[in-house]
């Protein structure tokens, strides 16, 4: 007779990828917790213990994985940079390059602006500044949150203004560095309570967008176009 050998203290499989995905999802649920609050009610007046409640998770919990409240913020923007405002920059990106039409790139791209500011944007840059919050992380990610802004306008510009359409004496640095010092929560709030509409924003940024086209085009361009 063979006897099998037992396997003293031999602990059971563990399962990091599924271990690794509940973690994933737990955070996520944090995330989307705060964000939710964060933009509702506030940063200041939302606490450690609301998010727990909202996301049905233990509020030690939240502590675990974010540290504190200011992790929580430091995290969202993050996230808006890293996966958040990623897929509508793709979506953006794809839609320009499928639009023979050099005015209507820049249609889509001033629509695109107010619709971003109409969301989450607004609120989340608010707060990044907020003289409520003074921690080093958000100063990393508004250092970040600038690189970001500016790789991706310069981005944008490449597609917008070809050298054959550019205003002369105008580069792409130059117009990214422009548009990204424009288009800010601040300018956007200082409008607002000046009695703009996001809808006149848009049409303000469709404005300072074409003013960056070179003017004999755009002439040219206009005096082709059939009339409405």
């Amino acid at each position: 007779m063979t006897l099998e050998p037992k396997h003293y203290g031999v602990k059971r499989p563990y399962h990091a990828p599924r271990r690794q995905a509940q973690a994933d999802q737990t955070r996520a649920a944090i995330l989307e917790a705060a964000m939710e609050l964060f933009n509702t009610q506030g940063f200041s007046k939302t606490t450690v213990r609301q998010v727990a409640d909202k996301a049905a998770v233990s509020e030690q919990t939240v502590y675990n994985v974010f540290e504190d409240k200011v992790g929580l913020l430091y995290a969202a923007g993050m996230h808006a940079m890293e996966t958040g405002t990623g897929d509508p920059e793709v979506e953006l990106i794809a839609a320009l390059h499928a639009e023979p039409d050099a005015m209507e790139r820049i249609r889509i791209v001033a629509r695109a602006t107010r619709e971003i500011w109409e969301g989450g944007a607004f609120e989340l840059e608010q707060m990044v500044y907020s003289p409520d919050v003074k921690d080093p992380r958000l100063i990393e990610l508004s250092e970040k949150a600038l690189t970001h802004t500016l790789a991706s306008t310069r981005a944008m510009a490449e597609i917008l203004y070809p050298d054959e359409i550019r205003r002369p004496g105008m580069s792409l640095d130059d117009i990214a560095t422009y548009f990204t010092a424009v288009d800010t929560a601040a300018t956007v709030s200082k409008l607002i309570k000046l009695g703009w509409t996001l809808q006149r924003y848009e049409d303000w940024v469709l404005e300072i967008l074409t003013l960056f086209l070179d003017p004999g085009w755009v002439d040219q361009h206009t005096s082709t176009q059939p009339a409405p």
